[in-house]
């Protein structure tokens, strides 16, 4: 959601109407009233603008060039999230992840969102200006029905991945279907290879009464288990 900045919206209409009293003088205003005349308007102030600037050797194109890249950041800066939206990582080659909230150090310092992306064992932290909307999650068929969004996907995945050791043929056979177009719906939203999702979303084995700790087998598997419970205070390293 993006909003505007009231206090350069101000300014900029109250220009705008001195420069409409000047080439019209006596005549009221119809700025609010009809959006091609102010249009209109709005084009012959840049249009004197520029002769200014030529007058006094100022680079016109230069300055408009700066001016709209400003109002690019300062549009990106005033966007807000709210959990469970889906978004992009400019600065993490283009992933995908999920808001599970933000961290703010002062009231007028834009926040850190914190970003959980699928297969990435700690959380990202950006400011909006490194953020943007993420394209929909690829809506993917599956016996437990639709699944429309990231987190249901990996909810569903490790739920279905879980089944499959107790489960027999066909019931077996149609939830391994599933989990492979999970995991492909995963990989192509979120930009994190096949691989690293089955490693990240397959729950480790049930402990047993002759293996209570881990071996040079399942160690890895287990591990992780520490890195699930601190995901959401852990960072990427600098």
């Amino acid at each position: 959601m993006i909003r505007g900045n009231a206090k350069q919206i101000t300014r900029a209409t109250r220009a705008l109407e001195t420069y409409e009293q000047s080439a019209f003088p006596g005549e009221p205003s119809l700025l609010q009233h009809d959006p091609l005349y102010a249009e209109a308007l709005l084009t012959a102030l840049l249009c004197d603008l520029e002769h200014y600037a030529n007058h006094h050797g100022i680079n016109f194109t230069s300055a408009i060039s700066t001016g709209h890249s400003i109002n690019t950041e300062e549009a990106t800066d005033q966007t807000t999230y709210e959990v469970g939206d889906q978004v992009r990582l400019t600065r993490q080659s283009g992933r995908c992840g999920s808001i599970i909230g933000w961290t703010s150090p002062a009231p007028d310092v834009q926040p850190d969102y914190l970003v959980e992306v699928p297969g990435v064992p700690f959380v990202y932290a950006e400011t909006a200006a490194h953020l943007t909307p993420a394209p929909p999650f690829p809506p993917t068929e599956t016996s437990l029905g639709t699944i429309t969004h990231a987190n249901q996907a990996e909810q569903a995945y490790t739920s279905i991945t879980a089944q499959l050791l107790s489960t027999a043929e066909p019931t077996h056979e149609i939830l391994d279907q599933d989990r492979h177009r999970l995991l492909d719906a995963l990989s192509s939203w979120s930009g994190i290879s096949t691989t690293q999702l089955h490693e990240a979303l397959t729950p480790p084995p049930r402990a047993t009464a002759t293996s209570c700790w881990p071996t040079t087998t399942n160690r890895s598997r287990v591990a992780p288990q520490e890195d699930t419970g601190n995901r959401a205070r852990r960072f990427p390293p600098s």
